[in-house]
């Protein structure tokens, strides 16, 4: 009975791709991305603003582990919608209004699971790797022309008319023959420095019935801004097919073999290539809407995803003041995190504890939950208020032998960047790991309290490290917090922030509980209690 309803279920996705499709799509629903990321940022890096405050920096995108973070929530369909969606989180978004609709609009996908299901097929036409290239055509430079196009235009009429005279026996067969050889050495020389172009341009045409199939999704897809957008735009798309309806018979599957021997006989794709390069600025405007709203559709149902995976999540309030308020904050990498909740108002955090405490996770929790609550609209919280900034991070990071850089050169660098920002109020929240971990304690304790005390005048800074005696020395403009080990417990760490300062001397017993002599934890709190004191 199973071997027979295998088959069965074998010959209905034969015969109704779309069924298997469905399948697909189902069981990939409430996971997490699969991490491909094949030129995930091309979008980004040719719309990427020239005011470096818009953007999420490079550094801190990968010191807050954006990268695994984009991989994680990219459950797209189609290359257009990874590559939106990682615009997306690199783009900062001043206006409340805009995130609130990327917030609901993402949990109106999630609920509406058969509205969904509809805009996913349609866009799985465009689920070819392939796609990735579209971007180029629509939003990058010219593409690459034809040399010589009115000759190339001659030429293949000559062409055209030779292999008609030789199948009506007027010419001799080897003059088809000449024109052949001839042929493909144009193509040779020509055709292949333009063959990615072209094949992208194909692709490009295929977005507009893929739009079309978007837009026809239903009546109730159009309280869809994005939607109602694709159904007002039908008239600029059915242009844009006619002016470009020669170049589009290619992209047929029973048309491509033909066209082979079309190329080679009187270079017929070529032809088409140069002759629609001319209209394609003329279109170019209603190609790029086109690509963007797709994108935006795609990219807002792998929000929706994000969303189901995630077990607390809220739409944050924009703060005008330095306040970052998160109640039960978690990390969005984090498969059972430890929730943590944080009150800053016009205030820094200086967080010591031991390593592997939770204090480093807990900086980057605050950190990418500003940022994704400021580019996707969303905070992994029960409950969130962050402050409309930017963020910049410094994370321990090791020696660099590309550059030569030390890390302490490239930290000093770095926070060098951040003191000027903060002046220029550029950006207001800063997420610092342990500064000048390298250096000797007397200078390195000098340097942090004066780095962190011009930092905190004139910015939110949430600072981890394992310096204790910082702790009375910045008491001033920051507040205090700790993480502490706990012998008593399976793994030793129970990952609670905790107010004040860290006082307790569990790094120590923790000596005890692995197995350390008695008398070296014994010398070992004397020591401490003696430094202390």
């Amino acid at each position: 009975m199973n071997a027979f309803s295998g088959v069965w279920n074998d010959l209905l996705e034969r015969v109704f791709p779309r069924r298997k499709l469905l399948a697909e799509i189902r069981s990939r629903w409430g996971q997490s991305g699969p991490g491909k990321a094949w030129r995930a940022s091309a979008y980004f890096d040719l719309v990427r603003g020239s005011a470096a405050d818009a953007d999420v920096d490079d550094k801190t995108w990968f010191d807050l582990e954006f990268p695994e973070i984009f991989a994680r929530f990219d459950t797209t369909i189609t290359p257009l919608g990874r590559q939106y969606l990682f615009c997306m989180m690199r783009t900062y978004v001043e206006d409340p209004q805009l995130l609130a609709e990327r917030y609901h609009g993402a949990q109106a996908l999630r609920a509406d699971h058969a509205l969904r299901e509809r805009f996913q097929l349609a866009l799985s036409a465009l689920r070819d790797g392939g796609y990735a290239d579209v971007v180029d055509v629509v939003f990058g430079e010219t593409l690459r022309a034809v040399k010589y196009p009115r000759w190339l235009l001659l030429w293949s009429a000559i062409g055209l008319l030779t292999l008609l005279g030789a199948i009506g026996s007027i010419l001799p067969v080897w003059a088809v023959f000449v024109t052949v050889a001839i042929n493909v050495t144009i193509i040779i020389q020509t055709f292949a420095g333009v063959r990615r172009d072209s094949a992208a341009l194909k692709r490009c045409l295929a977005l507009l019935p893929v739009a079309e199939a978007v837009a026809r999704a239903g009546d109730d897809a159009s309280r869809f801004k994005s939607v109602a957008q694709l159904r007002a735009q039908r008239p600029e798309r059915q242009q844009v097919a006619q002016k470009l309806r020669g170049f589009s018979l290619f992209q047929k599957e029973a048309v491509q073999w033909v066209s082979i021997w079309f190329n080679i006989t009187f270079l017929l794709e070529l032809v088409a290539y140069a002759r629609v390069l001319k209209h394609l600025a003329e279109v170019r405007a209603v190609l790029q809407s086109t690509w963007v709203l797709l994108g935006e559709i795609d990219a807002s149902i792998a929000l929706a995803c994000a969303l189901e995976c995630s077990p607390k999540h809220c739409l944050p309030e924009l703060s005008l003041t330095p306040l970052i308020d998160i109640e039960d904050g978690c990390h969005p990498l984090l498969a059972q995190p430890s929730p943590n909740s944080l009150r800053l108002d016009r205030r820094s955090a200086l967080i010591a504890g031991s390593n592997m405490a939770g204090k480093t996770t807990l900086i980057k929790m605050v950190g990418s939950n500003i940022i994704i609550g400021r580019t996707l609209g969303f905070c992994l919280a029960s409950r969130a208020v962050i402050p409309q900034s930017t963020v910049m991070a410094s994370i321990r990071r090791e020696h660099s032998v590309e550059s030569g850089k030390s890390h302490y050169f490239g930290e000093i660098e770095r926070l060098q960047t951040f003191i000027d920002y903060a002046r220029q109020q550029r950006c207001r929240v800063f997420v610092i790991d342990e500064l000048f971990s390298g250096t000797n304690t007397i200078e390195r304790i000098a340097i942090a309290r004066a780095v962190l005390e011009q930092l905190g005048m004139e910015a939110q800074v949430l600072v981890t490290t394992h310096d204790v005696e910082l702790q009375q020395d910045l008491a001033g403009n920051y507040d205090l917090y700790h993480f502490q080990e706990n012998p008593d417990i399976e793994g030793f760490f129970d990952y609670r922030l905790r107010p004040g300062a860290a006082v307790e001397r569990n790094a120590i017993r923790l000596l005890g509980r692995v197995g350390f002599p008695a008398g070296i934890v014994a010398r070992a709190m004397s020591l401490a209690a003696s430094r202390s004191n």
